[in-house]
C-alpha cells in the first residue's frame, strides 16, 4: 500500500455522529471566545474565519481516540444507550492487562480503582455528565498483580449528532513517576517546615542553653581537649521589691546580658539553675579563665538592676573547675564541682574559687548527699500549688503540688537542680516522702472537694516500701484516696520495673489515680501505656509553647490526644499561656489545661516545721530514690 492508497482510504472514512458533535462543541467554544474578545475591545485580525475546522461531518469520539493513540494515551468510552464500556489497548495496558485478554465492564473497572479513590472518581464522572463539560482527576489503579499505579484522566461529556447526551469518553495517562516525585517534593517541603534547625533546650527567659543542654556541650568539649568551666551564682544584696515571676525573668535576662558581653566569642553560655549562669571556656588556661570570672563577678556587683519599679544590687560568686580531655568526668558532674566551688567562694567572701581538677567521685557524691540531707534537716523545702482547668467544665478542679527550695533570705526558688543531684545519688526517696506527707497534711486541712496531683521520681517507684508509706500517710491524715493523682516521669530511670508496676497497680487499687508527666519529651515508650494503668497523660510543655506557629507540634499533640482517647486515657496540656492556644487545645479534645493563663504557682501556707510523719523508717536510706514537681 502506497501513500495514494492511504490517502484514498482516509478520504473514504465515514465520521461518526460523536465526532461531529465534538467538532461542533469545539466550534462553539471558539465562537464564544471570539465574541468575548470583541466585547472587550481587543484588536483582532479582521480576516479570521471562525468556522468548524473539520467541516460539518467530523466525528468527535473517534478524533479523541485517534489523538490519544498518537500521544500514547489510553481511552475509555461509555455509551449511555447501550451502557456498554470499552477501552483501548493502551488503557488495557495501564490497567495491567494485555490487550484483548479481558472484557471491559463497569464491575471490572470498579474493582481496579483503589477503594479510597472510588468515591472521588464517581463524583468526577457525575459532575462531567451533569455539567456537560470536561473534568479531570487523578486516582490509583490496583493491577491484578497488586501493583499500584497513578492515572490522570480527563473525563469528557459527549453528545450525538442531534445534540443529545451520548456518553462519556475518558482519556488516561499513567503518571506514577510524576506523582511520586510530586509527593516527595511535598514531603520534603513539609519536613523543612516541621523539623527544628536547633536542638530544643534553651531557657525561655534568657535565651541561654538549659542546664541539660549546657551539660551536653561540656561533654562534647571535654572529648575534644582541656578547658575550664565557670559557674557564677547571683543573689540580691537586700530583699528585692519585685518578687513576681516576670520580674525574676527580667532580672535573669539582664544578668545573662552581662555574662554574654564578658564571655569570649568561642565560649558557650548557659543558665544552669535559679540564679546560676555557666560559661564553658574550651582550650583555655585556669589563670585566664579565673581572670574572666573576676571580670564577670565585678561587672555584676558594680551595677544595679531594675526589678519592678526599684533598682536592685546583686552579689555574685564564681566557681571554676579545670577539665582534661582524657578525664572521664561527665559534664553534669563538672557542673556540680563548679557549683561547689562558688559556694566555697561565697562562704569565704572571695570573688572566685578555682579547682585545678574535678573532685573525686566519692567526694562529689558525699557533698551532694549532705546538701540534700541539710535541706531536709533544716526544713528548707516548701510547697506551691498551681491550678488545673477542667476543659469540659471550664472550671478549676485540680491543683498540682510543686516543690520549692527556700534560701537564707526566705525566698523560694526551683528545686530542679537539687532534685537532679538527688536522683543521681539515689537520695531522692526521702524528698518524695516529705512531699507526700506535706501534701496529705495540706489536703487534711483544706477543701475536701479539691483534687491534687503529686509528682514522684521514677527512681522512687522502684522502692518496695513506697506504696506502704502512701497507705500509712493516707490513714494518718484521714485523706480520701480519690483526691490524689500521682504523676511519674522519666521511665527510663526506673530502677526496678517490676516494683514500679506493682506500685502503679497498687496505688489505683487503694483509690488513687496515676498520671504520666511530660509525655513525648523523655524516653517513655508507647508500650508503657499498655502495661501501666495510666489515667492521665500530660503532654510535654515544649509541644504546647508556640503550638500556634508549629505545624509539627500541632500534629504531635493531636496524635497524642487521639491515641489516649482511644486507650481510655485523659490528657492535660502544660504551659498554656494564651487564649488562642486554649481554644486550639479545646478543639483537639484535651481534657485539662495548666499554665499562666489558668493560674501561676502560689505558696502553700503551712508552718515551716518538721512534719509528724507516720513513719521515719527509711528516710535516710541512701540506696532509695524522687523527683517532686519543679514547676
Amino acid at each position: 500500500m502506497n501513500l495514494d492508497d492511504i490517502l484514498a482510504l482516509a478520504s473514504d472514512q465515514t465520521l461518526s455522529q460523536l465526532e461531529r458533535a465534538r467538532a461542533r462543541r469545539a466550534t462553539r467554544r471558539v465562537q464564544q471566545e471570539y465574541q468575548r474578545a470583541v466585547s472587550e475591545g481587543r484588536d483582532l485580525i479582521d480576516d479570521i474565519d471562525v468556522r468548524d475546522p473539520l467541516a460539518a461531518d467530523v466525528e468527535e469520539a473517534a478524533r479523541i481516540s485517534r489523538a490519544a493513540q498518537l500521544a500514547k494515551l489510553g481511552t475509555l468510552t461509555w455509551v449511555r444507550a447501550s451502557e456498554e464500556l470499552s477501552w483501548s489497548d493502551e488503557m488495557s495496558l495501564i490497567f495491567g492487562y494485555p490487550p484483548g485478554t479481558v472484557r471491559p465492564s463497569i464491575r471490572l473497572l470498579t474493582r481496579l480503582i483503589h477503594p479510597d479513590d472510588a468515591a472521588e472518581v464517581r463524583r468526577t464522572v457525575e459532575a462531567a455528565w451533569r455539567e456537560r463539560t470536561v473534568k479531570e482527576t487523578t486516582y490509583r489503579v490496583v493491577r491484578p498483580d497488586r501493583v499500584t499505579r497513578y492515572v490522570h484522566c480527563y473525563v469528557e461529556f459527549v453528545v450525538d449528532g442531534d445534540n443529545r447526551p451520548y456518553g462519556i469518553v475518558v482519556t488516561g495517562q499513567d503518571i506514577t513517576e510524576v506523582e511520586l516525585a510530586r509527593q516527595e517534593r511535598v514531603r520534603l517541603a513539609r519536613r523543612r517546615e516541621t523539623v527544628q534547625t536547633e536542638l530544643a533546650g534553651r531557657d525561655p527567659a534568657t535565651g541561654l542553653l538549659s542546664r541539660q543542654r549546657f551539660a551536653d556541650e561540656i561533654d562534647t568539649a571535654r572529648r575534644g581537649g582541656s578547658g575550664v568551666l565557670l559557674v557564677v551564682a547571683v543573689e540580691p544584696v537586700a530583699p528585692a521589691v519585685g518578687t513576681g515571676t516576670d520580674d525574676q525573668d527580667r532580672l535573669a535576662s539582664a544578668v545573662a546580658t552581662v555574662v554574654r558581653r564578658a564571655a569570649r566569642r568561642a565560649d558557650v553560655c548557659g543558665r544552669t539553675g535559679s540564679g546560676e549562669f555557666g560559661v564553658l571556656m574550651h582550650r583555655t588556661t585556669l589563670d585566664s579563665a579565673t581572670a574572666l570570672a573576676e571580670v564577670i563577678v565585678a561587672g555584676i556587683r558594680n551595677q544595679s538592676f531594675l526589678v519592678g519599679q526599684a533598682r536592685v544590687r546583686l552579689d555574685a560568686a564564681g566557681g571554676l573547675v579545670r577539665y582534661q580531655g582524657r578525664d572521664e568526668t561527665r559534664g553534669i558532674d563538672l557542673l556540680v564541682d563548679a557549683e561547689t566551688a562558688w559556694r566555697r567562694a561565697r562562704e569565704t567572701g572571695v570573688p572566685c574559687v578555682a579547682l585545678d581538677q574535678p573532685a573525686p567521685a566519692d567526694e562529689r557524691r558525699e557533698i551532694c548527699r549532705n546538701r540534700v540531707r541539710a535541706y531536709l534537716a533544716d526544713d528548707r523545702l516548701t510547697l506551691y500549688t498551681q491550678p488545673i482547668l477542667d476543659m469540659r467544665l471550664n472550671q478549676i478542679t485540680r491543683q498540682e503540688i510543686l516543690l520549692r527550695l527556700v534560701d537564707d533570705g526566705g525566698k523560694a526558688y526551683s528545686a530542679s537542680t537539687l532534685l537532679g543531684d538527688a536522683e543521681r545519688i539515689d537520695e531522692v526517696l526521702p524528698i518524695d516522702r516529705w512531699v507526700i506527707d506535706r501534701t496529705m497534711e495540706l489536703i487534711a486541712r483544706g477543701a475536701h472537694t479539691s483534687h491534687y496531683q503529686v509528682n514522684l521520681s521514677s527512681r522512687s517507684l522502684g522502692d518496695p516500701h513506697l506504696l506502704e508509706h502512701v497507705q500509712r500517710s493516707l490513714q494518718h491524715y484521714d485523706v480520701d484516696p480519690g483526691q490524689l493523682t500521682f504523676e511519674i516521669t522519666e521511665t527510663a530511670r526506673i530502677a526496678n520495673l517490676t516494683e514500679a508496676h506493682n506500685f502503679a497497680h497498687g496505688i489505683r487499687e487503694i483509690g488513687c489515680q496515676l498520671a504520666l508527666d511530660d509525655f513525648g519529651s523523655g524516653y517513655v515508650p508507647f508500650a508503657f501505656l499498655t502495661y501501666f494503668p495510666v489515667d492521665l497523660v500530660k503532654v510535654g510543655g515544649e509541644f504546647i509553647s508556640g503550638i500556634q506557629d508549629s505545624a509539627a507540634n500541632r500534629t504531635i499533640v493531636r496524635s497524642i490526644v487521639d491515641m489516649c482517647r482511644a486507650l481510655g486515657i485523659r490528657t492535660a496540656a502544660e504551659h498554656v499561656e494564651d487564649e488562642a492556644t486554649m481554644n486550639l487545645l479545646r478543639d483537639y479534645g484535651v481534657d485539662f489545661a495548666q499554665g499562666y493563663l489558668v493560674g501561676k504557682p502560689k505558696p502553700v501556707n503551712t508552718p515551716h516545721r518538721p512534719v509528724s510523719a507516720p513513719t521515719e523508717a527509711d528516710y535516710t536510706d541512701p540506696e532509695r530514690g524522687l523527683r517532686a514537681a519543679t514547676g
